[in-house]
C-alpha cells in the first residue's frame, strides 16, 4: 500500500521514541505567530492541512507550488497582534523548537531569513536561547541552534541588499549563529556562473567566521547541483533529489562527501518527487551517501519530524538504521564540539538500553 501525503502515519512505539534531529527546518515566521495568535484568543488556528491539500489539487508541481505555498501569509488572521514585541518573537521560536521536542527531536536547526523581523534585532540570539531555555525546562537535553537563510539573486540591487544582510549574519557569528543556508536564484534553471562566484565568496567568509554551510540545490531539477557541490566549507546540501537522476551528479554528490538534508513529506507536497516511494532516500545510502531526516516547512506541509521518522520506517529503515541517521546528524550538526558530545552520550544511553535486543 502506498503511503499517502497530508494523512496520519500510525508510529511504532519503538520510532516515536527514537532519538531524531531536525536539521532542516524553516522558522515560518508568520505561520508560527498565527498560532501563536490564535491560541492566546482561544481560536482554532489556520488549518494547513487543507491549505497543502488545495496546493496540491491546483497548482502545478515544482517552483510554482513552492511559491504559492507562502501565499496565504498575507490572509492569515494575526488581529493586529505587535509581531515586533520580544515576546511573540520567543513565542514563534518556542512554538517551533516545542513541537520538535515533543515529537522526539533532541536537536534542531531553525533556519531565519536574514531579511525576516528576528535575526535583524541586536537581541536576536538572545531571544532565540530563551526559546531554548523554556523547552530545556520540559526537555533537559533538548539542544537547539539558529542558522542564517541568504538567497542570491542576479541584480546588483537585490544583492547589495541581501550582501548587508550576509553582514548581519557574519556578526551573529560571535554570538552563537551557528550556521548560513544559502540558495540562488533561479533555483530550478541554470544561476548565473557570476552569481555563483559571490555565493562560493560569501560561503568562503563564512566558514572563517566559523559558520557551518548548506546550500539548497537540486530539488526541482538538476540545475546548479554541480555548480552547489564547488562551494567552499559545504558541509549539507539541501533536498539533491534531481542528483538520483544522473548517474553523473550522483557519482559526484558521493565523492563530494557531504549529507543529505532529505524532507520526505515536503518533496511530495511540492512535487519535486512523484511519491515517497519514489524519493531518492535509500538509493542515497545505498551509494553511500550521507542523509539526515528533517521536515523543511512542517507547518505549511502538515508534518513532523517523529512523522518524517514514521514515513522513512514505512519505506524500509529499521530502528537500527534511523539511530544511525540520527546519530551521523549530531555528527554533522552546526553545533559546538561540547554539546555535540553530551548528545551523543545521551545517544549511547539510548541505544544501549533500547537497541541491543532489535
Amino acid at each position: 500500500m502506498s503511503i499517502q501525503p497530508l494523512v496520519d502515519i500510525p508510529i511504532p512505539a519503538l520510532i516515536k521514541a527514537l532519538p531524531k534531529t531536525d536539521l532542516h527546518i524553516h522558522q515560518e515566521e508568520v505561520a508560527r505567530l498565527e498560532r501563536v495568535v490564535a491560541c492566546r484568543q482561544g481560536r482554532p488556528p489556520h488549518d494547513w492541512r487543507e491549505s497543502a491539500q488545495r496546493l496540491m489539487a491546483k497548482t502545478s508541481a515544482g517552483k510554482n507550488r513552492l511559491l504559492d505555498m507562502y501565499a496565504p501569509d498575507s490572509h492569515l488572521d494575526l488581529s493586529g497582534e505587535p509581531a515586533d514585541d520580544p515576546e511573540y518573537i520567543i513565542a514563534t521560536m518556542t512554538n517551533a523548537l516545542e513541537e520538535g521536542a515533543t515529537n522526539g527531536a533532541m536537536l534542531l536547526e531553525l533556519r531565519f531569513g536574514a531579511g525576516g523581523l528576528a535575526l535583524t534585532r541586536p537581541d536576536f540570539m538572545t531571544l532565540f536561547r530563551e526559546a531554548e531555555r523554556r523547552i530545556q525546562m520540559r526537555y533537559p537535553h533538548f539542544c537547539a541552534e539558529a542558522i542564517g537563510y541568504l538567497r542570491l539573486i542576479n541584480d546588483p540591487a537585490q544583492l547589495l541588499t541581501v550582501e548587508r544582510q550576509l553582514e548581519r549574519c557574519l556578526q551573529l557569528a560571535d554570538k552563537g549563529l551557528a550556521g548560513l543556508d544559502l540558495i540562488t536564484a533561479p533555483y530550478d534553471t541554470e544561476a548565473n556562473p557570476a552569481l555563483w562566484a559571490i555565493a562560493y565568496d560569501w560561503a568562503e567568509r563564512a566558514a572563517d567566521a566559523g559558520l557551518g554551510i548548506t546550500i539548497h540545490a537540486g530539488e526541482f531539477s538538476t540545475a546548479n547541483l554541480a555548480a552547489a557541490l564547488k562551494t567552499p566549507g559545504l558541509q549539507r546540501v539541501g533536498h539533491a533529489v534531481y542528483a538520483a537522476t544522473e548517474p553523473s551528479l550522483l557519482d559526484q554528490l558521493a565523492q563530494s562527501g557531504v549529507t543529505v538534508e532529505c524532507s520526505l513529506s515536503c518533496n511530495v507536497v511540492l512535487g519535486a518527487v512523484p511519491s515517497y516511494e519514489a524519493h531518492p532516500i535509500r538509493r542515497f545510502v545505498a551509494c553511500g551517501i550521507p542523509v539526515t531526516i528533517n521536515t523543511d516547512d512542517p507547518v505549511r506541509v502538515w508534518t513532523t519530524i517523529g512523522r518524517e521518522y514514521a514515513i522513512a520506517h514505512l519505506l524500509g529503515f529499521s530502528p537500527n538504521k534511523l539511530f544511525e541517521v540520527t546519530r551521523h546528524a549530531v555528527q554533522v550538526a552546526f553545533t559546538s564540539p561540547e554539546r555535540k558530545k553530551k548528545l551523543l552520550i545521551e545517544l549511547d544511553k539510548w541505544a544501549t538500553s533500547n537497541l541491543h535486543a532489535n
